[in-house]
């Protein structure tokens, strides 16, 4: 198992700054808060896996998601158990996987430390785009009012409101979001949240992810292998986003701050609510 004590990180804990911000030469009455990040050691049966800096909240849905998006597993029945330990330098999982996908594990390779990028941690550039199953039909877009969307972020991002430092991803069904989860690392946020959807619900195309961070290829990517059939950015996707999506028919939204939201799906740009 990979031992934290031997990584030269630092651990930043949530705690008041020894600094502090000035308005109009006045001190504030507070200072603001930092946000935690440690990092977590992930492993496999005691054989290291990845080291990755992290938020420390929902570390099981994290690493679900985690090993969904990776195909290291294709359901969450696959993990037959996380041992989690906390330290003083971090935290550190062991995961117990079912026989086959063990053995398919051991195939393959990771980098030793990376901050939770769908793409950056791979070792070689064919493993950027891997083969992944396209949906086989487009799926309609789910009756929901986008526009309620951002105020609806902005109740499940409680540390990000104290903070401003964290990224945030959410689920929802048609207008009711069912959870979210908050984490410096836009690709771990939705990581946590997909696992925690997997968890509970087997089918999850009848719902979408929504992400507040800048929508590159690598989070369509992640929706796309879990099994979502709708993804809503509040920042613009990148043109390899909008290709990718397209051509494994994942509807993809993009909500401006004040115009109507743009839907990029079945090779039609839209517009409309």
């Amino acid at each position: 198992m990979a031992h934290l004590s031997r990584l030269n990180i630092l651990h930043t804990t949530m705690t008041k700054s020894d600094s502090s911000s000035y308005d109009n030469n006045r001190l504030p009455f507070d200072d603001s808060l930092l946000v935690e990040e440690v990092p977590l050691a992930i492993s496999v049966n005691d054989i290291s896996l990845v080291v990755m800096m992290i938020s420390p909240d929902d570390i099981e849905d994290f690493i679900t998601g985690y090993f969904l998006t990776e195909q290291i597993i294709a359901a969450p029945i696959e993990i037959k158990d996380i041992r989690i330990e906390r330290n003083e330098t971090g935290i550190e999982a062991n995961v117990s996987l079912t026989g086959r996908r063990e053995h398919l594990l051991k195939s393959r390779r990771f980098a030793r430390v990376n901050a939770g990028c769908g793409i950056c941690n791979h070792t070689a550039l064919e493993q950027a785009f891997p083969s992944i199953n396209t949906h086989a039909t487009w799926h309609h877009l789910p009756v929901c009012d986008f526009s309620t969307l951002r105020d609806a972020m902005d109740t499940h991002q409680e540390k990000a409101r104290k903070t401003g430092a964290l990224h945030a991803a959410l689920f929802g069904v048609h207008n009711d979001i069912i959870l979210g989860r908050e984490d410096i690392g836009r690709h771990n946020a939705l990581d946590k949240v997909i696992g925690a959807v997997r968890k509970r619900i087997d089918n999850p195309e009848e719902g979408y992810l929504v992400v507040t961070s800048r929508c590159g290829v690598e989070l369509v990517q992640k929706a796309v292998i879990a099994g979502f059939t709708t993804l809503v950015s509040f920042s613009s996707p990148t043109s390899l986003a909008v290709s990718f999506a397209r051509q494994h028919k994942l509807n993809l939204v993009f909500l401006p701050r004040n115009n109507q939201p743009v839907i990029f799906s079945q090779k039609v740009q839209q517009h409309g609510s």
